[in-house]
C-alpha cells in the first residue's frame, strides 16, 4: 500500500505528533567531548509504520528505524538529523507551509539552531557552542532531575565545559 501525502496534512500530522529537539550526547573524541544534532522526529506505533515511510518518500531524506519497544509495543520514527537536510528540505518546508500550533514556536527556534549550525557557528567557540546548547535547552520545556538525583554525563560535561569557559574566555 503506498500512502501519498500532501503538505497541509503533514502540517497537521507533525503539529500533534512531531518534533524538533536538539540531541546532546557525550562523545569523547569531539572538541568539547559533546556532540550536538539537530533532528525533526515524528514517532508511531508499528501499526502506522507505513505513515513514516511515505514521510520519507515525500522529503527524500531521514530514516525509519525502532524508536522503542516495551510491553505497550514497538514505536518506530522517521528521523532526519543530518544539518544539509535539515536546512535544504525540512526547514524549507514548514518555512512554506507554517505549523498552526505552539509547535511553531518550537520550529522557529529549531530553525535558528539549524541555521546557526550549517553556517559552522557552534564549531567557532566555546561560548557559540554553548550557546547553541541553551538554545536546544530552550526548544521545549525540559523535565529536570529532581532534587538528589544523579546529573547525567552531558549535564557533568557542561558544567565543566561553562566552568572552563570562565576561567579561559577567549576559547
Amino acid at each position: 500500500m503506498t500512502t501519498q501525502l500532501n503538505a497541509q496534512w503533514i502540517v497537521g500530522f507533525v503539529d500533534g505528533e512531531g518534533s524538533f529537539g536538539l540531541d546532546v550526547h557525550v562523545k569523547n573524541d569531539m572538541r568539547w567531548k559533546l556532540q550536538m544534532q539537530p533532528e525533526f522526529t515524528v514517532v508511531q506505533n508499528e501499526v502506522d509504520i507505513q505513515i513514516l515511510y511515505a514521510l520519507k518518500d515525500y522529503f527524500k531524506c531521514g530514516s525509519v528505524a525502532i524508536n522503542r519497544q516495551d510491553h505497550y509495543g514497538t514505536r518506530y520514527h522517521y528521523r532526519v538529523k543530518s544539518i544539509k537536510d535539515l536546512q535544504k528540505t525540512i526547514v524549507p518546508f514548514f518555512e512554506k507551509h507554517r505549523l498552526k500550533t505552539k509547535k511553531r514556536i518550537e520550529f522557529q527556534r529549531f530553525r535558528r539552531i539549524v541555521l546557526l549550525m550549517h553556517d559552522e557557528y557552534h564549531n567557532k567557540s566555546l561560548q557559540n557552542f554553548l550557546e547553541i546548547v541553551e538554545k536546544g535547552v530552550e526548544l521545549r520545556e525540559r523535565s529536570r532531575p529532581a532534587k538528589g538525583q544523579k546529573r547525567t554525563k552531558v549535564e557533568e560535561q557542561l558544567q565543566i565545559l561553562k566552568a572552563t569557559l570562565v576561567d579561559n574566555p577567549n576559547l
